[in-house]
C-alpha cells in the first residue's frame, strides 16, 4: 500500500463505500475542478492507493490555518484488508497535524427524543450495541464525542460532532 499526496482528480476517481452516498457532505457532482483543487492543496490531504486502486482519500480543512480544522474522509468500496493501515495513517495525520482543535462529524445512531437532554443522547449513539462503524472509527482515530447534531445535513439525520485537541488548547 502506498499513500501519496491527494490529487485533485482523487476525489472523483475513487469509487465509495455504499455508506458514503455523498463527497464531503455534497452530492458527488455538485463537487467541481476548482473544489476539488482547494481540498487536495490543504496541508494535510493524502490519498491511499493499494497497487493502481485507489481505496481511500483523506485530509483535514483548515478553516483557520495552523490552529482549527474538519477531519475528512472518503473511504473506497476496495479498502477491504487495508483498513487498519489506513486507520494508523489517518491517526497519525491527525496526531502530528499541529492543529489545536479539529472536529469531526459522523453519522450516528438516531436517538429517542425522550433522551435528548443532559447528554443521554450522546451516550445512547456511542453505546456497544448501537454504535455507527463512522463513530467507532473517529473513537478509534482519538477523537473524543461532543455533541449530537438531530436532524443534521439534507437528509436530516442523526449525526455526532466529534473533537480532537493538540497543541496549546486542552479543551
Amino acid at each position: 500500500m502506498e499513500f501519496s499526496r491527494l490529487q485533485a482528480s482523487d476525489i472523483f476517481a475513487i469509487e465509495r463505500q455504499p455508506s458514503q452516498p455523498r463527497v464531503l457532505g455534497a452530492e458527488p457532482g455538485d463537487i467541481d475542478i476548482d473544489t476539488a483543487e482547494v481540498i487536495a492543496a490543504q496541508p494535510a490531504a493524502w490519498a491511499a492507493r493499494r497497487g493502481d486502486q485507489l481505496i481511500a482519500v483523506f485530509g483535514i480543512g483548515e478553516h483557520h490555518p495552523g490552529r482549527h480544522g474538519v477531519a475528512w474522509a472518503i473511504l473506497g468500496a476496495a479498502l477491504g484488508t487495508s483498513h487498519l493501515a489506513v486507520t494508523r495513517k489517518v491517526r497519525e495525520v491527525v496526531w502530528t497535524c499541529g492543529l489545536n482543535r479539529l472536529e469531526l462529524i459522523a453519522r450516528a445512531a438516531h436517538t429517542p427524543f425522550h433522551l435528548r437532554e443532559n447528554r443521554a443522547d450522546m451516550r445512547w449513539a456511542m453505546d456497544a450495541k448501537r454504535i455507527t462503524p463512522e463513530c467507532r472509527w473517529a473513537a478509534m482515530l482519538g477523537f473524543r464525542p461532543a455533541h449530537v447534531m438531530h436532524g443534521y445535513g439534507p437528509d436530516c439525520e442523526t449525526h455526532m460532532l466529534f473533537e480532537w485537541f493538540g497543541g496549546q488548547c486542552n479543551g
